[in-house]
């Protein structure tokens, strides 16, 4: 067993040799260990130790028996659809979602939406979220999204606090290419927007630099029981 701070010191040749990545703890140690288990395709394996959690859905009790699946070849594997977001050629990838947002300041900020080469609409206020189908019980939900099964082929894009009531949520293809640009700001404001990606990183939005977002070419493998429904931990975690 290697712990996750030093799969990138291995070679890939010994890293594809690996069953899996196991991630002990919440969706947030989860959402670490993506960029590294799409990067050498290997599947994750989540334990939850917290309470609320949506990715990790194995408990620590259930762990043996899907390691004994696992290692006979008979363990549930599901496929998640991953954001892949593309920033002054930069590319990352996102389990939940990419999210432009304003910074301490508060000023209002406008984003230009596209969609498939489109110019849809200017959504002035605190940002936007573009999520995948998984993140949409994350931030997503918090900012009035809604609720859709991970099976489901699609993106949603939701405004943070718009300035225009008619600016709603809305759900496209996981084939469209979203881009987004940050519309020139004020005479004299220097108000900084940031693009954090899945909770975990953080980069400063310049303006008129386009940010992409479409289908990542790949999924990402999660090893889970057979016995684990989406709609039973969905009707669990929100005690419906």
């Amino acid at each position: 067993m290697v712990p996750l701070e030093k799969i990138s010191e291995l070679s890939k040749e010994e890293v594809i040799t690996f069953d899996a990545i196991l991630v002990l703890g919440g969706d947030g140690t989860f959402l670490r260990a993506v960029p590294l288990a799409y990067t050498y395709d290997l599947p994750l394996i989540g334990v939850n130790l917290g309470n609320f959690g949506f990715l990790t859905e194995v408990s620590l009790e259930e762990l043996p028996s899907l390691l004994s699946l696992i290692k006979k070849g008979k363990a549930k594997i599901q496929k998640r659809t991953l954001l892949e977001i593309t920033y002054q050629n930069e590319s990352f990838v996102a389990l939940n979602e990419g999210a432009i947002m304003k910074g301490p300041l508060g000023k209002v900020i406008y984003l230009s939406l596209h969609i498939e080469g489109y110019h849809l609409t200017t959504i002035p206020g605190d940002g936007l979220i573009i999520s995948t189908p998984t993140g949409s019980t994350a931030y997503n939900l918090s900012a009035g999204g809604p609720v859709i099964h991970p099976e489901a082929q699609v993106f949603v894009c939701t405004p943070i606090c718009a300035f225009k009531i008619n600016l709603r949520p809305f759900v496209i293809p996981d084939n469209f290419e979203t881009v987004v640009i940050l519309n020139k700001k004020g005479k004299g404001e220097n108000e900084e927007v940031h693009l954090l990606i899945d909770g975990q990183i953080n980069l400063v939005v310049q303006e008129d630099q386009p940010l992409r977002f479409k289908k990542a070419p790949k999924p990402l493998k999660i090893f889970t029981l057979p016995e684990k429904n989406y709609l039973k931990i969905l009707k669990s975690k929100f005690n419906w």
